[in-house]
């Protein structure tokens, strides 16, 4: 089932659609209050929704828009955050063709712009591959050492407590969410793809909630 995607920012999201959206998540992910849900989602500045032709939210990922001041300059890029499509609608490509559309464009006001993207599960991961050319880190290359800085940077500088250099992955230190069982099973046919075995060797507890900074 194909869907409907639109952004529109944090302050803009209904309660209607807030409620929608929690339960959305709390069908796919364990863990999930309301209370932390709400915190998160209003540390954000946009959100990607997507809608089916009932106009049910079947989809939607939380967007920051970053400015951070790195070796003395100030770099810019988006942190994407909480993210869910409905299983339904897996394979749809609506939200990636919204967060392009939007994000791309506003990136070009900027002599480098990054998408920050922290990863618990292998569908996710593999929308880089899909959809862009440049992505790290990769079964293919070693990450350059400056884009591995960068990224300890990111991870260092948001999850200070929780982040691993060495290891590229943050471990959370209180009960996180993480995707329920079936939802983050990987199939025989999926094991032979090369970005998911990456993934697993990469992130080898992701079924704990473990997240790969990407």
């Amino acid at each position: 089932m194909d869907l409907e995607g639109s952004i529109v920012k944090i302050n803009q999201v209904s309660e209607k659609q807030l409620k929608e959206m929690y339960f959305l998540m709390a069908e796919f992910y364990n863990n999930i209050t309301e209370k932390n849900f709400l915190k998160d989602f209003l540390e954000k500045d946009y959100c990607i929704i997507l809608k089916d032709r009932e106009n049910r939210i079947k989809g939607f990922s939380t967007q920051k828009i970053l400015t951070l001041n790195y070796k003395g300059k100030n770099i810019h890029g988006v942190f994407s955050g909480d993210t869910v499509i409905h299983k339904e609608s897996w394979g749809s490509f609506s939200l990636f063709q919204v967060f392009s559309k939007f994000f791309f464009t506003y990136g070009e006001q900027y002599d480098n712009f990054y998408w920050f993207l922290i990863v618990k599960g292998h569908k996710t991961y593999k929308i880089l591959p899909t959809f862009l050319k440049k992505f790290y880190p990769n079964f293919k290359e070693p990450t350059p050492p400056e884009i591995k800085s960068l990224m300890d940077f990111f991870g260092c500088t948001l999850y200070p407590e929780e982040y691993d250099p060495v290891t590229g992955i943050i471990e959370y230190n209180d009960i996180k969410d993480s995707l329920k069982e079936g939802i983050a099973d990987i199939t025989n046919k999926e094991l032979r793809d090369n970005h998911v075995k990456f993934f697993i060797q990469k992130n080898p507890d992701y079924e704990k909630g473990n997240d790969l900074v990407c």
